[in-house]
C-alpha cells in the first residue's frame, strides 16, 4: 500500500515540476501606463474604437499597449489570461473590450467610455501603476493554482479512498466471493468491478466539471452552494463522529440508505450463483455491477470528489490538466479497493478488513468533518476576503 501510494504522490509531484519548467516567459512592460484587450470583429470594441477616447488617450501622452486577438492570438489569449488573474476579473466578466489602468479594470464600451471622458481613468494612471501580470506554469494556471489544486487533489483523493461507502459496497461484493473455487476467476472478477467503478467516476467527473462550469457565470450562486454544501457535510460527519465513537453505528447519518443495501445485497447474490458455471459473460456483468454500485454509493462517496471538481473547475478550464488531475484523483480513490481486494482473496476472509474499517470508522468520520470546514473556510475567505 505504501510503495502504491508513493508512486502516485511521485507522479504528482512530477507533473508539477514538469508544468513549472514550461512557463511563459513573456514580462510586463514597464514603460506602458494601460493596458487594452479587444478584437477587430467585436461590434462593441468598434464602437469603442469610434468614439475616439483612446486615440484621446494617445493624444494626452499616455502610452498605451494594445492586445487585439486578430493579431497574434496566442499572445493575446497568453496575456489577457495573466492581466485576468492578476486583477482577479470575475470569470463571467472577462470579456472584450477591456481596459487596464493602475490597480483597476474598466469593462465594456460604457465603463470605458466614461471612464476616460471623466478623467478617472487618466487620474488613475497620473496616480498609480500597472500591476505586473502573474506567471502562469501552464495554460490558465498560476503557480499559486498549482499548489491549490495539487494539495487538493492529494488531500481530498486521500480522504476519498477510504471512504466508508465505498469500501462497505466492495466488502459485501467480496463476501459473495471470498469462498468461490476460480480463484484466478475471482481475481479478473474483482478487477472488471474495480474498472467499472474507476471509469464511472471518471465520466461522472467530467459530467459533474460541465455541470459546475455552467454555474461560473453565476460566481455568487457558485460558491453560495459550495459553502453551504461543505458545512453541512462537515456538521454531518461530526455528528457521525461522535455516534461511531459511542459505537451506536445505527445512529449514523452520512451512509447509503438501507433499501439500497438490500437492493445491491440481492444483484450480488444472484450474480454469485452464476460464477461456477465459466461463462465469459460474468466479467461483463461484475463491470456492470461496479458501475451501477459506483452510481447509487455516489451521493454518499461522492462528496468529497463533488468539493475537489468545485475546486479544480474554479481554478482551470484547460481540458487536458483536468483530466490529468481527475485521472489522479480517481486513482487514489480505487487504490484501496484494489489492495483490500488482495488481502479479502489471500485471506479468503473479510472479516479482518471489516472490523479493521469499523474500529477506525471514527477517526474516518473525523477527517471528513475537519476536511469539508476546511473546504468552506477556503471557499469563504476568497469570497468575503478575496485571498487566494
Amino acid at each position: 500500500m505504501n510503495k502504491l501510494m508513493l508512486r502516485i504522490i511521485a507522479i504528482l509531484v512530477f507533473i508539477v515540476f514538469f508544468t513549472f519548467l514550461v512557463n511563459t516567459k513573456i514580462n510586463a512592460d514597464e514603460s506602458y501606463d494601460a493596458i487594452y484587450f479587444g478584437s477587430h470583429g467585436c461590434l462593441v470594441c468598434q464602437s469603442l474604437e469610434n468614439t475616439g477616447v483612446l486615440v484621446q488617450l494617445a493624444d494626452d501622452g499616455y502610452n498605451i499597449k494594445k492586445y487585439m486577438s486578430e493579431d497574434d492570438y496566442e499572445l493575446f489569449e497568453e496575456m489577457f489570461s495573466r492581466y485576468a488573474r492578476t486583477y482577479q476579473v470575475p470569470k463571467d466578466q472577462n470579456l472584450v473590450p477591456l481596459l487596464y489602468v493602475g490597480e483597476t479594470y474598466f469593462i465594456g464600451k460604457e465603463a470605458i467610455q466614461q471612464a476616460i471622458e471623466s478623467g478617472m481613468a487618466q487620474k488613475i494612471m497620473d496616480e498609480e501603476t500597472l500591476l505586473d501580470p502573474l506567471e502562469l506554469i501552464y495554460a490558465d494556471v498560476t503557480f499559486n493554482d498549482l499548489i491549490i489544486l495539487s494539495g487538493s487533489t492529494l488531500l481530498l483523493g486521500l480522504l476519498d479512498a477510504f471512504n466508508p461507502c465505498a469500501l462497505a459496497m466492495l466488502l459485501m461484493f467480496l463476501s459473495f466471493l471470498t469462498d468461490k473455487k476460480r480463484s484466478k476467476t475471482i481475481l479478473y472478477i474483482c478487477f472488471s468491478y474495480i474498472l467499472a467503478v474507476f471509469v464511472t467516476y471518471f465520466i461522472l467527473g467530467r459530467f459533474l466539471a460541465t455541470a459546475l462550469s455552467a454555474l461560473l457565470p453565476y460566481m455568487k450562486v457558485f460558491y453560495s452552494i459550495i459553502i453551504l454544501l461543505a458545512l453541512f457535510i462537515s456538521i454531518l460527519n461530526f455528528l457521525d463522529f461522535m455516534s461511531a465513537r459511542k459505537q451506536k453505528y445505527g445512529e449514523i447519518k452520512n451512509q447509503l440508505p438501507n433499501k439500497f443495501f438490500v437492493l445491491t445485497r440481492k444483484i450480488m447474490s444472484n450474480f454469485s450463483e452464476k460464477i461456477e458455471s465459466g461463462n465469459k459473460m460474468i466479467y461483463v456483468t461484475a463491470f456492470l455491477i461496479g458501475a451501477f454500485v459506483a452510481i447509487v454509493e455516489f451521493p454518499c462517496s461522492g462528496q468529497a470528489f463533488v468539493a475537489w471538481t468545485a475546486i479544480v473547475v474554479d481554478r482551470t478550464t484547460h481540458f487536458l490538466l483536468f483530466n490529468i488531475l481527475l485521472f489522479i484523483y480517481v486513482l487514489f480513490f480505487v487504490a484501496p479497493l484494489i489492495i483490500i481486494t488482495f488481502i479479502g482473496l489471500r485471506a479468503k476472509s473479510i472479516n479482518t478488513v471489516s472490523n479493521f474499517i469499523r474500529t477506525r470508522l471514527d477517526i474516518i468520520k473525523l477527517m471528513n468533518s475537519i476536511i469539508f470546514l476546511g473546504v468552506a473556510i477556503y471557499y469563504i475567505y476568497k469570497v468575503f476576503i478575496g485571498g487566494i
